[in-house]
């Protein structure tokens, strides 16, 4: 179905840049094969080309995943210890990207904000258009009811059957005559106005203008804040990941990996998305009349705006109404004239008057209705949609295309590099031993026996008590010979609760550490027989040990 391709190519403004560009960029089938480019979603080929360019981005979803993989195996078999300075870099590489990637965030919000405004600016002309179709099917409604009722189903024939003053049967003849044809005429006029109605209420099977404003509007009443919360959600995570990198705190590195990889997946999907919508938006902006032109159940847009000066259906049917109450207007007169020379006595001039005046006024209702449905008026509306669909709207959306490619590249790099880091912050340093279990029992210059057994490093600390017990008593007197009863001197050392020593248990005699032995009780062995000489499996003693 054509509507008048002449004057459609020339309201039609050429395509942008952009619209080209996008137009351009190759549609192919399953087998690799260009295909028709023209928009037409009806189209199974069509529709496959486009499913094949959102294929492209997942893909790539697919490629970088592995690429994840594989490098996570790799870290985790690497055990080569890193020093803490090493992470500097990755430190700085993570809050680099992490600042490109906010920058990419803040392009798609821009993007998000042009394409809602753009299409909130197509429903504000549609609703324009859709109001202007119901308004004209209101008011033909009722014009169409006060001829009717005013004019079809009005007495002026009765006035006429009674007989004239004046017997003429010719004339009284032209006089019903003329009576029935401006009634015939008048129902001539209300059957073109039922035309339009029928033309205004489309079927169950047509896609009305106002259905398709109701499903979109809802669709973008979800889309806007669904992609504004995502993008904020990403923001969010990009700040978590350099507080984390400047803090190296390893609960938000480890969050920022978890959250990424979904982060990831929803950017890649995203881009196939927009990629496909670009190109089928760039591919529709490059003729939009001849889609809507030809789709066979939008009849509302192509009565009111496909059709051509003479070929407007709605028009048309209001100038034959027009013509029609000229012509029952006119047969008014014929009836006026005659009337008041066979009944001079009635007063017919004031009731024809009135029917007169009636279709005065509805010819004035329906030259407003024609010039309410000119198709320049109904052009420039959709003018504005076309225009802020194929410019702000096909820009936002583009915008968002590039922006969800840059932030899927560079949060699969931020993954990888957040992995890298966190997994060497678990580790501690090498080297890291606890220094109170290397000190030596008896550092290297201390005042003791030469008797006294050499302790090795790392065997047990000694009690402060202890040492200072020793200080004291080396300056002392030294040991006598061993008293009766004593034993051979070597003590074992005796455990206690919590494996602690309390004292050294001799062959023969019993002897607590952290007290001097009794005068009466001299014993023989190293150190004046003071001491008892530790052993290697003794355990460290503790202050509460000795009180």
């Amino acid at each position: 179905m054509q509507y008048g391709n002449v004057i459609m190519e020339h309201h039609q403004p050429a395509p942008s840049f952009l619209v080209q560009l996008l137009h351009s960029v190759p549609h192919i089938n399953i087998t690799l094969h260009r295909v028709n480019d023209t928009f037409n979603p009806n189209s199974t080929v069509y529709t496959e080309s486009l499913g094949i360019l959102a294929s492209i981005p997942a893909a790539l979803l697919i490629i970088s995943l592995v690429f994840l993989l594989l490098y996570l195996l790799t870290r985790c078999c690497d055990r080569k210890p890193r020093k803490p300075k090493s992470h500097g870099c990755q430190k700085c590489t993570l809050i680099f990207f992490a600042i490109i990637c906010c920058a990419a965030i803040g392009l798609g919000l821009y993007g998000n904000d042009d394409l809602h405004n753009g299409v909130l600016q197509i429903f504000g002309s549609g609703r324009k258009i859709e109001q202007l179709i119901l308004n004209v099917r209101n008011q033909t409604e009722m014009v169409k009811h006060n001829l009717k009722s005013k004019v079809v189903l009005s007495e002026l024939e009765q006035i006429f059957e009674q007989p004239p003053h004046r017997p003429n049967v010719t004339a009284l003849y032209m006089l019903h005559d003329t009576v029935k044809m401006a009634k015939d005429n008048t129902t001539f006029a209300i059957n073109a106005l039922e035309t339009i109605v029928y033309l205004t209420r489309p079927a169950y099977t047509d896609i009305t203008l106002k259905s398709l404003l109701d499903t979109y509007e809802f669709y973008e009443e979800l889309r806007w804040p669904i992609t504004l919360g995502f993008l904020t959600f990403l923001l969010l995570l990009c700040i978590i990941l350099m507080i984390g990198a400047t803090r190296s705190s390893r609960c938000a590195l480890i969050f920022f990996s978890v959250c990424g990889l979904l982060a990831v997946t929803v950017c890649w999907l995203l881009s196939g998305i927009y990629l496909a919508s670009a190109v089928a938006l760039g591919d529709f902006c490059m003729k939009p009349n001849d889609f809507i032109c030809s789709h066979p159940k939008l009849k509302d847009v192509q009565y009111t705006y496909c059709s051509t000066v003479g070929t407007n259906r709605y028009v048309l049917r209001l100038n034959e109404s027009k013509v029609h109450v000229d012509r029952a207007k006119e047969s008014l007169e014929t009836v006026t004239s005659i009337g008041m020379d066979l009944y001079p006595g009635i007063q017919i001039s004031s009731k024809v008057n009135k029917i007169n005046g009636e279709l005065d006024d509805s010819k004035r209702q329906l030259t407003a209705l024609s010039v309410m449905l000119d198709r320049r008026t109904v052009a420039e509306h959709y003018a504005d949609a076309t225009r802020s669909l194929c410019e702000g709207g096909l820009l936002g959306l583009t915008l968002m295309l590039l922006a969800s490619l840059v932030s899927a590249a560079i949060l699969s790099l931020l993954v990888c590099v957040d992995s890298h880091t966190w997994i060497y912050l678990t580790k501690k340093r090498p080297g890291y031993e606890d220094k109170a279990e290397t000190t030596p029992l008896f550092p290297a210059g201390a005042n003791a026996s030469p008797a006294a057994p050499i302790i090795a490093s790392g065997t047990m600390t000694v009690n402060r008590t202890l040492l200072h017990a020793q200080t004291a008593t080396s300056n002392g007197s030294t040991g006598g010979a061993a008293g009766a009863g004593a034993g051979t001197g070597t003590l074992i050392p005796t455990s206690g609760r919590n494996g602690t020593t309390h004292g050294m248990r001799g062959a023969s005699g019993h002897h607590t550490l952290g007290r001097l032995p009794s005068q009466h009780a001299p014993m023989m062995g190293p150190n004046n027989g003071k001491y008892a000489t530790l052993s290697k499996q003794c355990k460290t003693l503790e202050s509460n040990d000795f009180y």
